[in-house]
């Protein structure tokens, strides 16, 4: 979900929308959040080196240990501002290795896009601005809107264009794997059996595109899935009122304690379509427009799991695990200053308005 006080930032900032140029591979999607991000090498280099001192800290007093092992197949990783989540999108990057990436975002206003239900958003971009250079689209999207059946998939640049949920994961996968190409795709309103479906279809496709390339999943091909959690409070989120709980001290461990509950529930451990259909109705009203909790990526991650558990499926292997990485707050590990100029926050961070977070890697 945007949020209303970010949205003024962004409409002073981009115009209400991202820009485009010329590239070597056709139009470059630029970046629409200019505040909440940064876009550039040298800045992002600093909220690396700064997010990566801290993590350290935090990881000694905590007892947790580096991470290590074999690549992740796909995480679920945050979007919020840097100042207050680059702590927490460290981790979801620290075992990618893949150089194709399919990103599933949120499609935050969905609904001035009413034909977009129901369906995977792709855009037609011929790369995307990265910090470090242009970032090239994988020729598995277009492997993909080639399987999928026509009603399965709305092109749409002006969608995409204005929608920061993915553009702040692309300079973390463009410095982790130097020559990373991107697949972006937007998942809108849908229902639970909408998503069944549909990434059923989705997996399969990728699955089929993977073995034509030669491509495995884990070395070549990674999910990024994008999604903050709970987005809580009685103030700045236009005319609704998120605290259920109330707006105290108490109130925040109660929303906090509820996120990692479910997270705990549905997340962590073996992938399953029941538990993604338990996760779906615990965030999603019958009226699947309306929220039961404030998480926007309430079909993102249940689809991008969803097509994950397929794509595993078709492959012939095993059904991926996850396991909790990094939970965070607007509050908790909080805003820090990276000393980046012009990199600033689209939202206020208080009792009366804070958001959830995690990073949770799946093998």
């Amino acid at each position: 979900m945007k949020r209303f006080w970010g949205m003024i930032v962004f409409c002073l900032a981009a115009a209400c929308g991202a820009s485009s140029r010329e590239g070597a591979n056709g139009p470059v999607r630029e970046p629409l959040d200019k505040v909440g991000y940064v876009h550039e090498g040298p800045g992002f280099e600093k909220v690396l080196a700064k997010a990566a001192e801290l993590e350290s800290a935090w990881a000694a007093k905590e007892g947790q240990p580096a991470q290590s092992g074999s690549p992740f197949t796909a995480v679920i990783s945050p979007h919020d501002d840097y100042t207050y989540a680059a702590r927490v999108y460290l981790h979801a990057f620290s075992r990618i290795e893949a150089r194709h990436i399919v990103l599933f975002g949120v499609a935050h206003h969905a609904k001035d896009f009413p034909a977009s239900e129901g369906k995977l958003v792709f855009e037609s971009f011929g790369a995307w601005h990265g910090p470090y250079g242009d970032v090239p689209i994988s020729p598995l999207r277009e492997d993909l809107i080639a399987a999928l059946p026509s009603d399965d998939v709305l092109v749409s640049d002006e969608i995409h264009e204005g929608e920061h949920s993915l553009e702040g994961i692309v300079p973390f996968l463009q410095n982790r794997v130097d020559d990373v190409r991107i697949v972006p795709i937007l998942v809108p309103y849908m229902s639970v059996s909408r998503i069944e479906e549909l990434a059923e279809r989705t997996g399969a496709a990728l699955a089929s595109a993977m073995k034509q390339r030669g491509l495995t999943l884990g070395r070549d091909v990674a999910i990024v899935i994008s999604s903050d959690s709970v987005h809580y409070g009685d103030e700045g989120w236009s005319d609704k009122n998120f605290a259920d709980f109330g707006t105290d001290g108490a109130a925040y461990d109660k929303a906090v304690a509820r996120d990692l509950e479910l997270v705990r529930d549905h997340l962590v451990g073996p992938v399953s379509v029941d538990r993604l259909a338990g996760l779906y109705g615990k965030l999603v009203k019958d009226d699947f427009h309306e929220y039961r909790v404030s998480w926007c990526g309430r079909f993102s991650i249940p689809f991008g799991l969803a097509a994950l558990l397929a794509t595993t499926k078709a492959l012939g292997s095993p059904a991926p695990s996850g396991a909790l990485l990094r939970y965070g707050t607007t509050l908790d590990p909080g805003a820090t200053d990276y000393g980046v100029p012009g990199m600033g926050v689209t939202a206020p961070a208080n009792l009366h308005h804070w958001v959830g977070f995690a990073a949770i890697g799946y093998r």
